[in-house]
């Protein structure tokens, strides 16, 4: 039996211990690590594993007694600053520019996101253009049948051109006969007065007046018969001139164009159908140009209201912000504003007071004063482009004043509390600490500017080492 029980008995006694060098690592590390705030809201914790003295620590500071040996008092410290204002402002784009799509139809692709850069002229995004192409090839086919119509129809013209140069070289031929005639003629009749001159002074016989004549009949007669021929060439034409009075070469000037007219009209139809169809080709490559919207300005991106697949709306595909540059926006009251005028340098302070304050100008004063908010608005252009600033950010815009005024700054380090239970610092009294609960703010990484509760004479306990 007792060879039994004495296994079971080293069991209880190693668990035992395992317990106790548990309790005694937690009690270690609670005493140690442990905070005031934390002890305070777990009483039960403190009773059982905070031991400070026993552990030779404490992280209390009670009223009445002298400080430990690790920190010293210190009085705040001075500084003389000019004076500030601050207004609440948000943050928008200095220049917006709202892009849509030129065409209608359905978004094939996007190739920028929100937030990105982009330069002049870099590819957006891209409407479906397969309607456009089939209508393109549609059309180069067309321009394929109209410029052979027009080669057939030069064609035409021209052979009709030769065909009636034919007719008109024979007209000329005719002419030309006349002409010949007629001066053969002239020569008859004067030499017929010249020999009846002679004949009445006795020198010349009848018979050869008689002869000359009959000659001058027979040029006569040759002359009318040529012009008669002429006139038959001509006789199947209707020249409907409307003016009389021409000369023979303006009637076959005219008469050339109009037996032509037909085929010159027949050309000149199918060279304006040929160019009507090149400027609709001209037309579908700037509509296909036009479904791929590029950027007109460099900047970023800051919406983008659609989809891929969806149809293009009334409403813009984006907003960019011409250069990512961003402004802030807030209203001032008319006794502020002689302290803000145009290149009136600022500070700007994001809201989640993590972020370094950023520089900016006054970059516009509004012209009027709003009648309900009786404010004046102001615009100031940031310097930075942080891609961890974004429109509709909140923030505060600091100004300064030639006026200067006093601030009383301790370091961060001297600060104990929370928010929940208030901030305080504790103040070398006599011969004692006290807690003294102050109201503070935001001064540099690490200090503090108070603005209430301690005065330049107090001494403030410091997390220095000696």
């Amino acid at each position: 039996m007792k060879s039994n029980h004495l296994p079971k008995f080293k069991i209880w006694i190693r668990k035992l211990l395992v317990v106790f060098i548990l309790y005694l690592f937690v009690s270690v590390l609670y005493t140690f690590f442990s905070t005031e705030e934390l002890r305070g809201r777990s009483p039960f914790l403190v009773k059982w594993f905070y031991y400070p003295n026993q552990w030779d620590t404490t992280t209390e500071v009670f009223a009445g007694e002298m400080p430990k040996k690790n920190f010293i008092f210190l009085k705040p410290r001075l500084v003389e600053e000019n004076k500030v204002i601050e207004f609440p402002c948000v943050v928008e784009p200095t220049k917006e520019i709202h892009l849509h799509g030129k065409q209608s139809g359905r978004v094939r692709k996007i190739f920028v996101a929100e937030g990105s850069f982009v330069k002049e002229g870099d590819l957006l995004l891209e409407i479906d253009d397969e309607l456009l192409r089939l209508e393109g090839e549609k059309l180069r086919l067309s321009l394929e049948i109209a410029n052979s119509q027009v080669a057939i129809a030069l064609e035409k013209w021209k052979l009709a051109e030769k065909q009636v140069d034919v007719k008109l070289r024979e007209i000329d031929k005719k002419t030309e006969w006349i002409s010949i005639a007629e001066k053969e003629w002239n020569h008859s009749q004067n030499l017929k007065e010249k020999k009846i001159l002679l004949w009445k002074q006795g020198f010349v016989s009848l018979s050869e007046v008689e002869k000359l004549k009959q000659e001058e009949e027979t040029k006569e007669s040759q002359y009318k018969n040529l012009l008669r021929d002429r006139e038959n060439l001509l006789s199947g034409v209707n020249l409907d001139l409307g003016i009389e009075n021409l000369s023979f070469e303006d009637q076959l000037k005219v008469w050339r164009e109009k037996n032509t007219s037909l085929e010159r009209s027949e050309y000149e139809l199918s060279l304006s159908h040929q160019k009507i169809i090149q400027n609709q080709i001209k037309t579908n490559r700037e509509l296909l140009s036009e479904t791929k919207l590029r950027a007109p300005k460099p900047g970023k991106i800051l919406k983008i209201q659609i989809k891929e697949g969806e149809s293009l709306g009334q409403i813009p595909v984006m907003v960019l912000v011409e250069k990512g540059e961003l402004s802030v926006g807030f209203q001032i009251g008319e006794a502020d504003l002689p302290n803000l005028s145009p290149g009136k340098s600022v500070l700007f302070f994001p809201s989640d007071g993590k972020r370094e304050p950023i520089f900016g100008k006054v970059d516009r004063v509004g012209g009027y004063l709003d009648p309900k908010s009786h404010s004046i608005g102001i615009k100031v252009r940031l310097d930075s482009k942080s891609p961890f600033i974004l429109p509709g950010m909140f923030g505060l815009v600091q100004v300064k004043l030639s006026e200067t005024t006093e601030k009383i700054l301790i370091s961060k380090l001297s600060l104990r509390g929370d928010e929940t239970s208030g901030f305080y610092v504790n103040v070398k009294g006599g011969e004692g600490v006290e807690r003294r609960f102050i109201q503070f703010k935001p001064y540099l990484s690490d200090e503090l500017e108070v603005m209430s509760g301690l005065t330049l004479e107090d001494e403030v306990e410091s997390s220095l080492s000696l």
